[in-house]
């Protein structure tokens, strides 16, 4: 009979996402990790194999928050540019609750995911193109209603909100930057949504 692990695996893998959030996967050590979730170092071992199985479960946990942060602004009420205009109120509300700076645990990954470990990045890129996705639905949908004034395929328009969000991300770590992130989101929607 297996045994059952004496931890909550999901409250165990937001303390390790927190760690490698805030220190990067490469700074990261096995150390560090059992020292946030308070487990001895065959525990975590015996539960995710290595450092690199806890940090791939901690982007999964991480994915799901941000496919349901990401339907509640599209998937609810309003038209389509509303919709989107929600998405970035969220993520500016993001940018405040984050005193430390870290962005995103996703974009973070790209930038930093070595050469030889291109799952890492991998996983990053598939739930970053799932936000993509939805944004390109609802830009289509947009300009069906008429919400969206453009005439440039949903797919281009997404891929622009997507660089816009990686950019603002970065931005945000310059000096003085999180003071801008209002004005940059506003140009962004201006461009995408109402551009002919």
């Amino acid at each position: 009979m297996a045994r059952t692990p004496a931890f909550e695996r999901d409250e165990v893998l937001t303390q390790a996402m927190q760690v490698f959030w805030s220190r990067g996967y490469n700074r990261t050590s096995m150390r560090d990790l059992t020292q946030a979730t308070r487990l001895n170092p065959g525990s975590l071992y015996a539960a995710f194999r290595n450092k690199r199985g806890v940090f791939l479960e901690s982007i999964d946990l991480y994915s799901r928050a941000l496919r349901r942060e990401t339907e509640v602004a599209l998937g609810g009420d309003g038209n389509a540019a509303e919709r989107i205009g929600r998405f970035f109120e969220a993520l500016l509300e993001g940018t405040r609750e984050d005193p430390d700076n870290k962005g995103c645990l996703l974009i973070n990954t790209l930038l930093e995911a070595p050469a030889d470990e291109p799952e890492l990045g991998q996983r990053a890129g598939e739930a970053l193109a799932y936000v993509e996705g939805r944004f390109a639905a609802v830009l289509e949908a947009g300009q069906a209603d008429g919400s969206i004034r453009t005439t440039t395929p949903p797919a281009r328009q997404a891929r622009l909100l997507m660089t816009g969000i990686f950019g603002l991300r970065v931005y945000a770590r310059m000096p003085g930057g999180r003071d801008l992130v209002h004005e940059i989101v506003d140009d962004l929607l201006q461009t995408v949504l109402r551009s002919i």
